[in-house]
């Protein structure tokens, strides 16, 4: 008789996505330790600047690679000067006659775009490109943004289906509004067209939340600050690890958002938040208008991270309600992607 051994199953319950594994800003010449994936990988720049992630331990005998220094354009090991090249092979073993053939490590797919270091997870190959943000591209003065990044107690799951939560808007987030709320699944990334070039259909979900104008004390204080509105929209169109979504009053614009995902180990991970607000060129109304975006998503987002914190840990499905469907479609959207990781991830 034979046995099978049954399909090793990932370390947690992580899909087949891009991935922050740190912003540009933190990898400058020097080599970085990153934990990411349940994994102690290191960061690192080759001769022409591109990022290498890679894991951290020499093959020779298991020192940091992170305490090591990029010497012409690779990677050397403190401990004896083996030097690995940007595909994660040993390039150098000093007073060697011969570089042995398992001296090699296995570099994780890599992109740098709008201010991040982005790591494919899942496969060897990535299985849809990496989607575009137009409005995080560098070089815009018609555009002003911020950033927040906050670790979490949380699975990048249940980061990312929050935005599919109408809601808890309401409840957590206090939006005392005129009416209900309501949730539309887009039929495709054609309904967010000034989002940026379509993300993969296969791996493409989106949603529109709406809610009309505010009342109560909140309607009183928007008002006055001329920020109330008849209708408010929240378009998302996303990835499994990641969305782009754009805010509207009244159908203007007033902020795009980058939401983004750090998976550092099982219920650790870093949520990171980027956005952009357009310039009319007027600066009191400009400068009040960043004022306020920026204190909204940071507030909203404060509120969301107790919860996140104190969550019971992992995926775990609940009681749903028909007003749950948008964080239903979520999740079996995201588990099928989480079906998609090979043994070798």
């Amino acid at each position: 008789m034979t046995s099978v051994a049954p399909r090793t199953r990932p370390a947690f319950n992580l899909a087949a996505s891009w991935y922050v594994a740190l912003t540009s800003r933190q990898l400058t010449h020097k080599p970085q330790s990153v934990d990411l994936f349940g994994r102690r990988l290191v960061a690192w720049r080759d001769r022409d600047g591109r990022p290498v992630l890679m894991p951290r331990a020499c093959p020779h005998m298991g020192a940091s690679l992170a305490d090591g220094k990029v010497v012409d354009g690779q990677l050397r090991c403190s401990f004896h000067h083996w030097r690995f090249d940007g595909t994660g092979a040993c390039a150098a073993v000093p007073g060697a006659g011969h570089i042995p053939r398992a001296a090699r490590l296995r570099p994780y797919p890599t992109l740098e775009r709008h201010g991040y270091i982005w790591a494919w997870y899942g496969s060897e190959e990535p299985l849809f490109p990496l989607p575009e943000l137009p409005a995080l591209a560098a070089g815009t003065s018609r555009r002003r943004g911020f950033r927040l990044a906050d670790t979490t107690n949380a699975t990048v799951r249940r980061i990312l289906e929050n935005t599919y939560d109408p809601d808890h808007l309401v409840a957590l987030h206090g939006l005392d509004v005129a009416g209900p709320l309501g949730l539309r699944m887009l039929d495709g990334p054609h309904e967010t067209p000034d989002h940026g070039p379509p993300i993969a259909h296969e791996a493409w979900l989106g949603a529109e939340l709406t809610w009309p104008r505010y009342a109560g004390r909140l309607g009183a204080v928007t008002r006055l600050l001329g920020t109330n509105a008849r209708r408010f929209v929240l378009r998302v169109d996303g990835w499994p690890s990641g969305q782009r979504i754009s805010y509207y009053a009244d159908g203007v614009p007033q902020y795009r958002l980058l939401l983004a995902t750090t998976p550092i180990a099982p219920n650790r991970t870093v949520q990171h938040i980027a956005v952009t607000i357009e310039r009319t060129g007027r600066f009191w109304p400009d400068l009040l208008h960043y004022a306020i975006s920026r204190l909204e998503v940071t507030a909203a987002s404060n509120q969301d991270l107790p919860v996140f914190n104190t969550i019971e840990p992992g995926d775990r499905h609940g009681i749903y309600l028909e007003r749950d469907r948008g964080v239903r479609t979520f999740r079996k959207h995201y588990q099928q992607w989480v079906e998609r990781v090979s043994d070798h991830a």
